[in-house]
């Protein structure tokens, strides 16, 4: 009941702080709370994986690259970030390896550090993208994302029977995959009417199904990194929900694949 309790609370004001961001912060500064937020899932994720040789502050600069890319310029402009932020890494290993004694963790090193900045500051500032096409394209995402997450958890614990992600989350069932799939859909209506966007019924039922179906590809991925580590949560910073990674994990399919639903089969 006490852990509960803490979880609600917590829920309770992170949403608060979300909506007030989104909805009220103008692009600029809302960029500038979402790279503090995405850095301290990078710093979490480098915890999990242990590098022996890495730099926070070089995946800082990086992911400032990238941030500052979708940020200021145009959307043509990220893969030129992106070349810049490989050759920022690839010199920090080239000149920062000092010891033979390094060698055999290089590769592992050097794709920890490639992994934080393509599976988390990447994906993650599709974020940003979609907040500048209009806050409510991030309602949407949150809101179908939030009930098929739920109801994948309540049907999966009460009919869930067959497993599908037996060593990254066991608990996971195909019946609360499918659950998250249905309700995703019908939350896409749902979310269409609270946070009105031009686009058809139908169109908004598939693409939140198809939201659904990807949140539960995307969180199990995550679930893996804390299982090599032997972990629960990516850490506490959360009373009661773990870390930042734990929160946008869901996120990293989806906020990329919502983009470009939206950019190519939205009217």
């Amino acid at each position: 009941m006490k852990e509960f309790i803490t979880r609600t609370i917590t829920a309770f004001f992170m949403i608060i702080f979300a909506y007030v961001v989104i909805e009220y912060l103008p692009p600029a500064y809302f960029s500038l709370i979402w790279f503090i937020f995405i850095s301290i899932g990078v710093r979490e994720l480098i915890k999990l994986t242990e590098p022996a040789t890495h730099s926070l502050p070089v995946l800082y600069l990086s992911g400032l690259a990238i941030a500052a890319a979708f940020t200021f310029g145009k959307f043509e402009d990220v893969p030129t970030a992106l070349m810049g932020v490989v050759l920022i890494n690839g010199l920090f290993f080239l000149f920062g390896l000092r010891k033979k004694e390094a060698l055999p963790h290089f590769v592992r090193d050097m794709g920890i550090h490639y992994l934080a900045l393509f599976y988390l500051y990447f994906p993650l500032y599709y974020f940003f993208l979609l907040k500048k096409l209009h806050p409510n394209y991030l309602f949407f995402l949150i809101s179908v994302i939030a009930i098929g997450d739920t109801a994948a958890y309540f049907f999966g614990r009460l009919i869930g029977k067959h497993k599908i992600y037996k060593i990254a989350s066991p608990k996971k069932s195909l019946e609360g995959l499918i659950a998250a799939i249905i309700f995703a859909g019908v939350s896409g209506w749902l979310a269409i009417l609270v946070f009105p966007l031009k686009v058809d019924v139908s169109v908004a039922v598939i693409t939140g199904a198809i939201m659904g179906l990807m949140s539960q590809l995307s969180d199990p991925i995550e679930s893996l990194f804390k299982r090599s580590a032997d972990k629960k949560d990516s850490s506490n910073l959360l009373p009661g929900h773990g870390g930042v990674l734990d929160r946008v994990d869901s996120y990293i399919f989806c906020a990329p694949a919502l983009f470009y639903i939206i950019r190519y089969f939205w009217t």
